[in-house]
């Protein structure tokens, strides 16, 4: 679903609508940029392709308006994550798996942080361009007028993610068809409008067929080694002493998540977040579970601290696929110096939902 809207065009046409309707702020392309990506994210679920598809969209129009190049980087860098917290998610979908919690009820646990987090980027945007004019090009903002029938063309454009976010989301939260259900009409959906706007070719919809095998291939047998492993521990009884070594150790159980998360983010500079999760949860779940926390909430928080390894040295994959995507025209020093802002607030983000659960479970308990 996700490889066909972007080639349908329609990541080109989000930035753009977003790019009007922030326009007229300091840092408003930034923020722009942020936007773009949380509406993207809805349809991708993948951080490393939000990244590569933002770096070719959003980068230029930055550089062209004076931005500094490490604060264009870092605001595409940082944005990217959404992908994987606003549903439908990847690593919300494997979590689901691997701590048999409803895939539809961590959805809408990701949509309260997902916002959250969008709207603390855009304030740092916004502080950073105010105590620091120099990042967006200068104190002056560019002026323009009312908007034009153009602009209000450019606003309305995408209307064809918008509609197809509400049917798959919708399905789900409905009841009407399940998560799996709904990836098989989203793709649908997509191929649609790639053939409204008049975008198909053989040759570019053969390479989306082949990109979506390499990643569903991937990902399932990780899913069947992590299976295997969860068993192995079963029958070990290695879950069973770790657990009871915690229930050993007299700290409050908040200090217990808080270890938990430390770990998740050193893992995070090290191994992808698919199998950050395959490796930790089988062992971190039922400990989570046994001191009364809820699964849902715990899984916003894992998937949150193992996003924050995308944008930390040295693996950072985030930081890799923007590389891959830009070329020699950045160096790995300007990416991870300009996505540090960013990575501080993803941590204030992650502490304020650890300490406030109810932003998490607020709309899965509602519901």
């Amino acid at each position: 679903m996700g490889l066909l809207a972007n080639m349908s065009g329609t990541s080109q046409e989000i930035y753009n609508a977003f790019h009007v309707l922030l326009r007229r702020i300091r840092g408003g392309i930034g923020m722009a940029t942020v936007g773009a990506n949380a509406l993207f994210a809805t349809i991708t679920g993948v951080s490393i392709a939000s990244a590569a598809v933002f770096s070719k969209i959003s980068l230029k129009p930055m550089m062209d308006l004076n931005y500094n190049k490490q604060f264009a980087l870092g605001t595409i860098a940082g944005s990217s994550v959404l992908g994987m917290l606003i549903p439908p998610s990847l690593l919300l979908i494997i979590y689901g798996m691997l701590a048999q919690t409803s895939i539809g009820d961590l959805f809408l646990a990701g949509i309260v942080p997902g916002i959250l987090l969008s709207f603390v980027y855009c304030v740092g945007i916004y502080v950073m361009a105010r105590f620091k004019p120099s990042l967006v090009g200068g104190s002056t903002v560019q002026k323009y007028g009312r908007w034009t029938k153009e602009d209000v063309r450019t606003i309305v454009k995408p209307w064809g993610l918008v509609v197809l976010m509400l049917v798959v989301l919708g399905g789900i939260y409905s009841g009407y068809f399940t998560p799996t259900e709904a990836g098989g009409i989203g793709a649908f959906g997509a191929l649609l409008l790639v053939l409204a706007k008049k975008r198909f070719n053989l040759k570019g919809f053969w390479r989306v067929l082949i990109e979506t095998g390499y990643t569903t291939a991937s990902v399932l047998f990780l899913l069947i080694a992590a299976q295997m492993y969860s068993r192995m521990l079963s029958m070990s009884g290695i879950g069973n002493l770790i657990q009871d070594m915690v229930a050993a150790i007299h700290v409050p159980d908040i200090f217990i998540i808080l270890i938990f998360v430390a770990i998740l983010l050193l893992l995070g500079m090290i191994l992808d977040s698919t199998s950050i999760l395959l490796v930790t949860m089988p062992l971190m779940v039922p400990i989570v579970s046994s001191m009364g926390y809820d699964l849902i909430w715990f899984g916003i928080v894992a998937v949150i601290a193992v996003e924050m390894g995308l944008l930390t040295p040295p693996f950072g994959m985030v930081i890799f696929s923007m590389k891959s995507a830009l070329g020699n025209q950045v160096t790995l020093e300007e990416l991870f110096k300009g996505s540090f802002p960013f990575l501080v607030m993803m941590l204030i983000t992650l502490l304020i939902l650890i300490f406030i659960p109810g932003l998490v479970t607020f709309l899965p308990d509602l519901w």
